[in-house]
């Protein structure tokens, strides 16, 4: 017999939903927003419930679930899950919807020639596409497949090709890529790029729900691979058009945080901008104490495809190894491992106070600790704390986390309330690398750092960079290059509101910037054969006169238009190996790294090391958070105009209030005492 209170309590959970959902779809906007608050807190119901309610989800509540941290069973599965389109029918299908977009754009008819074979033998190799599970691929097809991917990556960033293909039914051709290369992380990784670029397409949101991507990218917004995460939220983000706090993420911008809905806008920006050879997944990663970082001239750094393959992957082979390497040194008795440390030491003083420090659970605060990377020098105006007391000191040695993004997985900690943006492009040091014209001739000139500061600038603004708020930059290496030129054409821009991103600029942080140039440029005048510098590097030679106005104009925009702005720069005090030659170089000299304004250190890491604190508690990063903390505590324009017009309307309406109550003292027999002052 079934229990009757059970009945009533299993009827009840799953009305409460019913109709939290449906405020969620019909509700106005901030009902909506309530809704799917209560929503995506449900996760006590049955999987059968759950697949009710996501039947008669609508796409925008969708949305709004996935960017909540919903329980994932909100979302139904995918087309034929399970099963996979069989991979010359689906070639044959990429191929008619590439085909159709001849018509309107070049490139692609530049790729069909190049890549797509039409005809093998005189027969067309391509079958019709049927479903089957378990479906084998060749490598040629596999290769082919991405190579269309990496394709679609490129044409998509102009919307009105993301459109046609959308309408075309790209979407559920992408869907059946995924399930072929399920377990290629690069691949997905190019593959949710194409999703980003297609999501600011106009209308597209039913496409993406139709095709069973919404579900799939909440998925992926918890995935262990940190790229997958970012660039999933990255599309939801675009798509979610009933955020109040909605901001597009164009191409080269990605949401580091908060990569999930907030309450409120954030309260300043933090915009990171890598260098040479990096990326936005490669750059800021933890410095491993046992690592010695080394520059290859010749590695993996294609255009459309994802650059940053190798390296991030070594990344990510590292933090595991360190982590099981720590794993395992745990295993061994401390005490032995103690013994063995201070069997090395001859002092007996110096054994005696290492094995106090061993053994203590804490320092007292009659100790300071100094910042392991504590600057070798700096210039006669610099600030900062360059050690801890014992008591605050959280020793970090033998901690087991590592992280490949310490903006993403630091930052949030210390500033919940401030967006944290990473700029990512693609670059190369030598032609030899360099893929810009891999699959169209249009990218040809896109290396040149005036067009490329151009392109970052028209889209840092659509995502609302520096609006009302404080903004921070941290440029490493060539990425400080383009921050000043960003700059500098914002505050150039007849727009008010792409002015903005310069007039509320608060914070410089330059990481090994060359303002003057680097002496590796000049090295195509002695290895011009084997190199072949490209085209970033002749642009970053040593003494080059572009360059070398780029900084003439920023410094006078520093000191006579731009307000307030705390600039800390940031030199390297060792040579960087290169790989490929087996020698040590000095990539940005103290002389090209120093402004002259502001803070100035040297540190004794390498150029690569810069930009990789080796735990919270060094100077890098505490550095970085003052600068950070400094700009929150600014008002910008926009903040004081405001404040000023908010205290002179307040006082007008004193005036008029006494004014009213002169009035009704003169007709009231009443004595009414007036004491207000205006201030």
């Amino acid at each position: 017999m079934t229990n009757p209170v059970g009945k009533w309590w299993k009827t009840f959970k799953h009305s409460v939903a019913w109709r939290l959902l449906n405020i969620a779809q019909h509700g106005n906007q901030s009902e909506r927003l309530k809704a799917v608050r209560q929503l995506a807190m449900i996760d006590h119901l049955k999987d059968w419930d759950f697949r009710h309610l996501a039947q008669i989800c609508d796409a925008r509540t969708a949305v709004s679930l996935a960017r909540s941290g919903c329980d994932t069973r909100w979302f139904l599965p995918v087309f034929m899950h399970g099963q996979f389109m069989n991979p010359r029918g689906l070639l044959l299908e990429l191929k008619t919807k590439l085909t159709e977009l001849t018509k309107s754009n070049t490139c692609v008819s530049y790729f069909m020639k190049k890549y797509f074979t039409l005809n093998i033998d005189g027969l067309d190799p391509y079958t019709e596409a049927h479903y089957q599970i378990g479906t084998p691929i060749m490598t040629d097809d596999a290769d082919l497949m991405k190579e269309i991917i990496s394709f679609l990556h490129h044409i998509t960033k102009d919307e009105g090709a993301s459109k046609e293909f959308i309408l075309k039914g790209g979407l559920k051709m992408l869907m059946e890529l995924k399930k072929i290369f399920e377990e290629d992380k690069e691949t997905l990784t190019t593959l949710c790029k194409t999703l980003a670029n297609m999501s600011l397409a106009e209308d597209c949101l039913n496409d993406f729900f139709d095709s069973g991507w919404v579900g799939v990218l909440a998925d992926w917004q918890t995935d262990h691979d940190m790229r997958l995460q970012v660039i999933a939220s990255k599309v939801l983000a675009n798509l979610d058009k009933d955020d109040p706090n909605n901001a597009e993420y164009p191409p080269n911008v990605y949401p580091l945080h908060p990569r999930l809905r907030t309450r409120n806008k954030p309260k300043g920006d933090v915009v990171f901008v890598h260098g040479l050879l990096g990326s936005v997944f490669i750059t800021w990663r933890q410095k491993d104490k046992n690592y010695t970082s080394e520059l290859g001239l010749y590695g993996k750094n294609a255009f459309y495809t994802s650059e940053t393959d190798d390296v991030f992957l070594v990344g990510e082979s590292k933090r595991l190894k360190v982590k099981n390497t720590r794993k395992m040194s745990s295993r061994v008795p401390q005490a032995d491992k103690l013994k063995e440390e201070l069997d090395q030491i001859s002092d007996v003083a110096t054994k005696e106070l290492i094995a106090e420090l061993k053994t203590s659970p804490e320092l007292g605060a009659d100790w300071e600790v100094v910042h392991p990377d504590v600057p070798l020098n700096g210039n006669e105006h610099c600030a900062g704390e360059f050690s801890v007391p014992g008591n605050k000191w959280d020793n970090m040695d033998r901690a087991e986390e590592y992280t490949n993004c310490w903006p993403m997985d630091w930052l949030p900690a210390d500033f919940p309330n401030y967006r944290i943006i990473g700029i990512d492009y693609t670059s190369a040091v030598s032609e030899w690398s360099a893929n810009f014209t891999k699959y169209c001739p249009c990218e040809k000139d896109h290396g040149q750092i005036d067009v490329r500061s151009t392109h970052l600038l028209e889209r840092i603004s659509r995502s609302k960079v520096g609006e009302n708020r404080p903004v921070v930059w941290i440029g490493h290496s060539m990425g400080g290059i383009l921050t000043k030129l960003i700059l500098l054409k914002s505050l150039d821009n007849p727009d008010s509101q792409v002015q903005q991103i310069a007039k509320n600029t608060k914070g410089i942080v330059f990481l090994g910037v060359p303002h003057r140039g680097s002496p590796i440029a000049k090295w195509k005048q002695h290895m011009q054969v084997i190199l072949s510098p490209s085209i970033e590097v002749k642009e970053m030679e040593e003494g080059a006169p572009r360059l070398l106005l780029w900084h003439t104009q920023f410094m006078q925009m520093l000191k006579s238009r731009l307000q307030n702005v705390n600039v800390v720069s940031i030199a390297e005090g060792s040579p960087t190996m290169l790989t490929t030659f087996k020698f040590p170089l000095r990539i940005v000299t103290e002389e090209s790294a120093n402004i002259n304004y502001g803070d100035f250190y040297i540190l004794k890491d390498d150029h690569l090391s810069l930009s990789k604190p080796v735990f919270k508690q060094s100077f890098l990063y505490q550095r970085l958070t003052e600068v950070v903390e400094k700009a929150s505590q600014t008002s910008t324009p926009d903040e004081k105009d405001s404040n000023a017009n908010s205290g002179n309307i307040f006082t007008a309406l004193l005036r008029d209030l006494h004014k009213l109550l002169t009035i009704f003292e003169r007709y009231s027999s009443t004595n009414i005492t007036v004491n207000c002052k205006a201030k």
